[in-house]
């Protein structure tokens, strides 16, 4: 029934508000329009879908897959009161027109499966944080709307896990990030995936005026994925910045593309993503920074480092500016190359091993990134994860 022609069986089946059949129905015409991406779509030249058949995944999994821990309000969307979920939907309306021509977010807004409003608190002590599994079932399509307070710090961790196995898997979700006036919002994201996962994910975020948003990425594993991080900097005076690791190795592949939208005058963001990829994995970045010809005194940079650890692997930078305002400093810059030869000959010149010295390098390149992590269990956590993948057997 989730794969039906017509969504409405499967609509009623859910005994969802007429305000969320309402907001499916829109997203599926657009849906019904929309091209199935393929090498001839920019955003998606790099990745093939040719194995990959809809039609496969049919099999929900259970509510159970979703799981929170931490003091945020967290709701159903479909639990919430009329005039609510009329507010929340709202706010979702902007990421629903931005992705209105992208096929895979629109299969979400039109057919998720799991769905929450989540609102965070003030002087949250602990790290609210979500979990989205893929267990008991095939396909998993959850849509989140997260909203942050204004005139406060706040913190919200998403997890994605998906174990390995024969059969394969399917998870595309879409979050949406809301940072309010004078916000300072924290988002940080892990994805752990099984080597039998497609992997399709669209994150939007929205920030007013003089608020901060910082976005602290992590992603391995998986079998095929493509992931969109968005932030409309909408209101002016903004601080966004993005920081990202991907250490991916056999023959994982993924595609991550960070997109920031200057809307309004002076304000700053930042880009800084590094991989390291080895065997015979492959890794895509793209950046792209858009400032319309309205804006002024914007500031704006992006890199992307990679670091490769066999001759086998692979890794593709494109780096994109879209600048079409004249009082603006924006930079770019990529890498792309082994360990340094030079390096090691001085580690070893100090009596390091081989192995410790390869250690040393890659915890080096990819420390500055795990260090703007917000919970130094997390950042344990990921340390451990780079040893043992990229050093390990």
């Amino acid at each position: 029934m989730l794969l039906a022609e017509s969504i409405s069986d499967y609509i009623k089946e859910k005994k969802e508000p007429s305000l969320l059949t309402e907001f499916r129905s829109n997203a599926e015409k657009l849906l019904s329009s929309a091209q199935f991406p393929d090498s001839s779509l920019e955003s998606w030249r790099k990745i093939s879908l040719s194995n990959f058949k809809i039609s496969e995944y049919t099999k929900v999994c259970p509510d159970s897959s979703v799981t929170f821990s931490g003091s945020a309000e967290v709701s159903k969307l479909q639990d919430l009161s009329p005039e609510k979920l009329s507010q929340v939907l709202k706010k979702a309306e902007p990421a629903l027109s931005f992705y209105s021509k992208e096929w895979f977010p629109l299969f979400v807004f039109s057919r998720f499966t799991h769905a929450f409003y989540i609102k965070l608190k003030e002087g949250e002590s602990s790290l609210p944080e979500i979990k989205i599994e893929s267990k008991e079932g095939n396909i998993i399509l959850p849509f989140l709307i997260v909203e942050a307070p204004s005139e406060a710090k706040s913190n919200f961790l998403e997890r994605w896990e998906s174990p390995s196995q024969k059969d394969l898997l399917l998870m595309s979700g879409v979050t949406i990030l809301l940072t309010p006036a004078n916000g300072d919002f924290q988002y940080s994201t892990i994805e752990n995936l099984g080597d039998s996962t497609f992997h399709f994910r669209a994150t939007y975020g929205v920030q007013e005026k003089d608020s901060k948003f910082h976005a602290s990425i992590a992603s391995w594993g998986g079998y095929k994925g493509k992931n969109f991080y968005d932030t409309n900097v909408a209101g002016k005076g903004c601080w966004t910045r993005y920081v990202g690791l991907s250490p991916l190795k056999a023959r994982e592949f993924q595609d991550t593309e960070i997109r920031i939208l200057h809307s309004e005058s002076h304000a700053q963001s930042s880009i800084l993503y590094r991989t390291v990829v080895r065997e015979k994995a492959h890794h895509v970045f793209t950046g792209n920074l858009h400032i319309p010809s309205h804006c002024k005194d914007v500031g704006a940079i992006q890199i992307n480092n990679n670091l490769l650890l066999d001759r086998t692997a692979r890794a593709e930078s494109i780096p994109k500016l879209e600048v079409f305002a004249d009082s603006v400093k924006c930079e770019h810059g990529a890498t792309v190359g082994e360990i340094d030869e030079e390096q090691l000959f001085y580690l070893a010149s100090r009596g390091i091993g081989a192995d410790e010295a390869r250690k040393m390098i890659v915890e080096g390149f990819l420390n500055e990134i795990v260090r703007e992590f917000p919970s130094e269990s997390v950042r344990e956590e990921l340390s451990s994860m780079i040893e043992s993948r990229m050093l390990g057997n």
